[in-house]
């Protein structure tokens, strides 16, 4: 155990400035002995479940918190903030979703006069070089710089705000570091010392400019004002630290105080769900089962003794799982949809559920095809079942509406999707932050295909278009570094969060570039990690087609045509599908389809499960079938 803790850590999901992912700065931290790390992204926790995932599995406890861009009288300044406990984690939340809300989309600027609203359960640093305290101090204002912190302190507590040093060997380091220590022992509380850093290791620096080019739009020749002035942002040991602030050691073993305070663990497993409104009052077990017999009737099924066995089953698992109110939530959007006249069906392993199948979410009866339910919800696995709902792809914007208009914008929202780098976008970019021709850069990319093990796919003769071998080996370098790292932020094609608390009570949310429509900061991955809901309303285009064939076929014959009565076995279509007349119909219109369905003739509707099963890239890579 150190006695130095780095509190102020950027990874990539600082997008466009920072240069390491979290796990890399972790391992980097394991390597230096430390057992505490902070990860203070700019404006966003958008890495904290991977930071928190990885950092358990190396033994290292994690300290979430983030650096806030405030916006007052003045410029733009940063503040550090760190998460204590539960009750920071959900101010801290909410000041990133305001920060986010008062900004462009891709921006974050919070109202100065917001923070004190929210200052419980954090522990605030004045910042880096751009905080408000250190820049009134660059521009010889120190009577603003000590306003500042005074203002910082009596908003969050004395001992809740400290004055951060840092030095990065730049010429005005060891002054300013001076000024900042006679203003912490002027207004009463402590100094702390972090590196700010924004890569794990020196030699990412040249990566790290490279990122920031790319934000600014600005090639490398003109960045100078931009970018950080030497490689001394990386994450340092304790022994370098200790040499840097000679001067100051409590600023050091101030780390080791904080960090200890610093208890907050992100919560991991199924989460607060909306209680659905359930008519008289009815707890949602005893609804949810209402609404089962009701779906006995019109699936016009019996009661027989193994569907009452597995009935029961189910809704005991569902019970024991605490998900009877997810259960209505799907099936209040499938009966909307129904309702409207919107095409919809349930896709995956919601089908090995009678439940799903009684509430119209799923349209396939488990029984009849023997599907086992535990690949859906088990009482030993007790997480959120994955329930994909398809919608006709021209009509699903009316159901994502519904569902805000349902719960609300503060308890509804999209999940983020993180939009890397691939072989030709980072071959772009990084060649314009390299000042290379447009036209070079164009045909550079559309030679490369992809990454190869981690590396750029052989370019052929780009050496010589590009002029030499040093130029294509540093653009290819610089490129490969950026294989997977998140460029920008997209939305989600689907997956909806629904909460029962105020989303920005648990992560923060942020505009969306469509006018009221909001998304969280973490992806579908972090999502199903922290246990978090998500309802996948997915757009299908043939569920379009087929409702404007119904439409045509009604049109044509005066009779409507119910796509629930259609049954499995027209040997007509069985001979089309042998044929291989499959052009447009979803699932089996590939040429891997179009080539096996003449071989395997089939005849019936298990047939077709079979073709679909065994073409897919799981058996085909396991060598089970020809490619």
């Amino acid at each position: 155990m150190t006695e130095y803790v780095e509190l102020h850590t950027h990874s990539y999901y600082s997008l466009l400035d920072g240069a390491s992912p979290p796990e890399e700065l972790l391992l980097r931290a394991a390597e230096l002995g430390m057992d505490a790390l902070a990860l203070t992204d700019h404006d966003a926790v958008y890495g904290a479940v991977p930071f928190v995932k990885h950092a358990r599995e190396l033994g290292i406890r994690p300290i979430l918190g983030a650096e806030l861009t405030l916006v007052g009288a003045q410029e733009p300044q940063h503040l550090t903030l760190l998460v204590e406990n539960a009750t920071g984690w959900a101010n801290l939340c909410q000041l990133i979703t305001l920060a986010r809300h008062h900004a462009p989309k891709g921006e974050a600027l919070l109202p100065e006069a917001l923070l004190a609203e929210y200052t419980d359960g954090l522990i605030a640093l004045s910042g880096c070089r751009l905080g408000a305290v250190t820049t009134a101090l660059r521009r010889d204002d120190p009577s603003t710089a000590v306003q500042a912190a005074r203002r910082y302190r009596d908003w969050f507590g004395r001992d809740y705000f400290y004055i951060e040093l840092q030095h990065h060997r730049l010429p005005h380091d060891e002054r300013l570091n001076a000024e900042l220590a006679a203003i912490a022992e002027q207004i009463g509380v402590p100094c702390v010392a972090t590196n700010n850093v924004h890569y794990a290791r020196r030699e990412a620096s040249r990566l790290q400019d490279v990122l920031v080019c790319i934000r600014h739009l600005t090639p490398l020749d003109e960045a100078a004002t931009l970018c950080r002035p030497n490689s001394e942002y990386y994450l340092k040991s304790a022994a370098e630290m200790r040499a840097l602030f000679a001067a100051y050691p409590e600023a050091i073993t101030q780390t080791r105080r904080i960090a200890d305070r610093c208890a907050f663990e992100l919560t991991f497993g199924l989460q607060e769900l909306p209680v659905f409104p359930t008519p008289d009052g009815a707890d949602a077990v005893t609804y949810l089962q209402r609404l089962c017999r009701d779906g006995l009737n019109t699936r016009q099924l019996t009661p027989t003794e193994p569907i009452e066995r597995q009935l029961t089953y189910e809704l005991g698992v569902i019970e024991r799982s605490g998900l009877a109110n997810y259960f209505l939530i799907v099936w209040d959007i499938a009966r909307y949809a129904r309702a409207q006249g919107i095409l919809c069906q349930g896709r995956g392993s919601a089908a090995n559920s009678l439940v799903a199948y009684l509430l119209h979410i799923s349209p396939v009866n488990p029984l009849e095809h023997d599907l086992v339910f535990e690949r859906f919800l088990s009482d030993e696995r007790q997480s959120v079942p994955d329930i994909d709902i398809d919608f006709q792809a021209d009509r699903r914007e009316e159901v994502i509406q519904y569902v805000y208009g349902r719960y609300g914008n503060a308890h509804a929202a999209m999940a983020c999707t993180f939009i890397t780098f691939r072989a030709r976008s980072a071959i772009r970019d990084v060649g314009k932050a390299l000042g290379l021709p447009p036209e070079v850069l164009d045909r550079a990319a559309h030679t490369i295909d992809t990454f190869k093990s981690g590396r750029i796919a052989e370019a052929g003769d780009l050496e010589a278009l590009l002029g030499s071998r040093a130029t294509w080996q540093q653009l290819s370098d610089l490129a490969d570094q950026l294989d997977g790292f998140p460029r920008h932020l997209g939305i989600h094609n689907g997956g909806m969060i629904v909460m029962g608390a105020a989303l920005a009570a648990r992560l923060p949310t942020e505009p969306a570039t469509m006018p009221d429509r909001y998304v969280v900061q973490w992806d579908k991955d972090a999502l199903e990690e922290a246990g978090l809901v998500k309802i996948d309303i997915l757009g299908l285009r043939m569920l379009s087609a087929i409702a404007e064939s119904a439409q045509t076929v009604a049109a044509l014959t005066g009779q409507p045509l119910d796509l629930d009565e259609l049954r499995f076995d027209d040997p007509a279509i069985y001979d089309m599908v042998s044929a291989a007349d499959t052009i447009g119909v979803f699932q089996v219109e590939s040429r891997a389809q179009q080539q096996v369905l003449p071989r395997l003739q089939p005849r019936r509707f298990n047939d077709l499960i079979v073709s679909i099963s065994l073409i897919r890239p799981g058996p085909v890579q396991g060598n089970m079938v020809h490619p």
